[in-house]
């Protein structure tokens, strides 16, 4: 009678109590994916493939790119295959050791001609020298002309002497005097009024023309008790004129007025310029 009763008042043990559902993170998910599958399968029926064609390259490609970022360019290798690019490797390293090796020699070929070329150079350089010096060579370039006049006729060959002795020390490189070209061994002798100079007479209005740097040559004939001051204690007249390029055409030996014409392709050193050979 009382089972009858709890099961008419639905009150039986062997009924289970309904559940009340939450609302929670699961719940969510599965409203989402239905609300996604309801919109998947809403979508006309040829889009279904289209869709599932892309997805399916999508994720190819993706497996692609990992599989490629991850894999070693010499793990496919078989083993000859590594011995061969181990040997390409060795051969390019002994290709780059030769060339290394024939690159030192170059540069030191090149250095050795540099340096017999430089040696050549300053021989040349030297042998000019000695050219301008001994009197053998045209020259021009900057410097002093010295006008010298001799009314009286009282200047002697040693006022001739120190005045030369006076451009020399004063730097001097190229020296005229009336047309006779002097080197390091020009002489003076004969007497006031007959002035001879390595053999050839010569006489006033005496004109030197001196290359050098034509401050310092003024400078040192202007000196007190220096030449020009002894020249005109005697009553000559004495001028100095610098000048920018004073030619000098003749060679130790030649005659007075000895004139040579034609353009110049001159070879520049300290103050003297040499004319290339055959100019003058």
């Amino acid at each position: 009678m009382s089972t009858e009763m709890e099961q008419e008042n639905g009150t039986g043990t062997d009924e289970t109590p309904a559940r009340v559902s939450q609302p929670g993170r699961e719940g969510r998910g599965g409203r989402l994916w239905a609300q996604a599958r309801g919109a998947f399968f809403a979508l006309p029926r040829g889009l279904h493939v289209v869709m599932l064609v892309i997805f399916m390259v999508l994720g190819f490609a993706l497996a692609t790119q990992v599989r490629s970022q991850r894999s070693d360019p010499l793990e496919g290798l078989s083993e000859q295959d590594l011995v061969t690019v181990l040997d390409e490797l060795g051969t390019q390293e002994q290709n780059l050791r030769t060339r290394r090796g024939e690159l030192a020699s170059e540069l030191e070929e090149l250095q050795g001609a540099a340096d017999e070329a430089d040696a050549r150079e300053q021989a040349a350089r030297k042998a000019q020298q000695v050219q301008i010096a001994a009197g053998t060579i045209a020259v021009h370039g900057p410097g002093v002309s010295l006008s010298v006049v001799d009314p009286g006729a009282n200047l002697n060959p040693t006022q001739f002497v120190m005045t030369l002795g006076e451009l020399r020390n004063a730097g001097a490189e190229a020296i005229e005097l009336n047309g006779v070209r002097l080197s390091t061994r020009s002489a003076f002798t004969g007497q006031a009024g007959g002035i001879i100079v390595d053999g050839t007479p010569i006489a006033s209005p005496y004109t030197w023309n001196v290359i050098g740097e034509s401050q310092t040559i003024a400078t040192a004939l202007e000196i007190q008790a220096g030449s020009a001051a002894q020249m005109r204690a005697k009553g000559a007249l004495v001028s100095i004129t610098p000048s920018a390029d004073i030619e000098i055409t003749s060679r130790h030996h030649d005659r007075p007025s000895t004139q040579h014409t034609g353009k110049r392709a001159p070879y520049h050193g300290r103050n003297v310029t040499v004319p290339a050979p055959g100019r003058w």
